[in-house]
């Protein structure tokens, strides 16, 4: 997804398909100093793809971006969210404590389609009335279909880095996500983990759907490293494998 001008990228969103292509939700991310952490949120763009070309877009559409929302950790696909929609999940971000947000599109078209935003009294059209949902999910999670449910899968986020990885589940797409319980713990981060390394985090956990089966579930998650630095003693250089993902099993009765 080539940047839209010097000084911005896009971050990866999740993906699905609509009218035979590929169409996946980016968060613009822009820079505005030249520390390490001198980068924001820009805009929300969803593109699409032909499946017979996944280098160049077809095309890029603006997302509604009023609210600060970075939309597109996950997508719940109107082919399995059983009442017609495509669920739209995003991030109200900060250092710990990200809030859940959730809109919606009739149908799969979420560059063409209306959007609809999840309140405490119900669902709106403008996307600065939708309200945080739930505390504690990561900037990437996933919501599946279980057994007559929805099952939300994230990264503990009320404290920094954590390594827990929880599950809530709810009767409908749009919660509310209630029976919070801890399903994973990744032992790779922070200086008492695998790596023994302060700088090593993990982090975005979400559930294959396509990978998954029953009560069985096939979930990953990211690991990677703070020490940025171009020097033969760098964690990247010294131990490439530090930064790859990882792939975990676990059954829900």
């Amino acid at each position: 997804m080539p940047p839209s001008e010097p000084g911005k990228w896009y971050w990866v969103g999740d993906g699905h398909l609509s009218g035979g292509q590929l169409q996946v939700v980016y968060q613009e991310y822009e820079r505005f100093g030249s520390g390490a952490w001198d980068w924001r949120f820009n805009r929300n763009v969803v593109a699409n793809f032909a499946l017979s070309n996944l280098r160049t877009p077809v095309s890029v559409r603006e997302l509604p971006s009023a609210s600060g929302v970075a939309w597109g950790s996950g997508l719940l696909p109107a082919s399995r969210s059983g009442d017609g929609y495509t669920y739209v999940y995003g991030v109200d971000d900060s250092p710990i404590n990200k809030q859940m947000r959730i809109a919606r599109v009739y149908g799969s078209d979420l560059a063409n389609g209306t959007w609809q935003y999840h309140t405490p009294w119900g669902w709106t059209l403008r996307e600065q009335n939708s309200r945080n949902l739930l505390t504690g999910i990561a900037n990437e999670y996933s919501v599946s279909p279980w057994g007559g449910q929805f099952l939300l899968l994230s990264q503990d986020s009320t404290e920094a880095f954590s390594g827990q990885i929880n599950a809530w589940t709810s009767c409908s797409p749009y919660g509310p996500f209630t029976q919070k319980t801890p399903v994973y713990r990744m032992p790779e981060p922070g200086p008492y983990g695998s790596y023994w390394n302060p700088n090593v985090i993990s982090y975005n956990a979400h559930v294959h759907q396509a990978l998954s089966s029953g009560d069985t579930f096939i979930a990953s998650y990211n690991v990677n490293s703070m020490d940025t630095r171009v020097s033969p003693d760098a964690d990247h250089y010294r131990d490439p494998g530090i930064y790859r993902p990882r792939f975990f099993r676990f059954v829900l009765g």
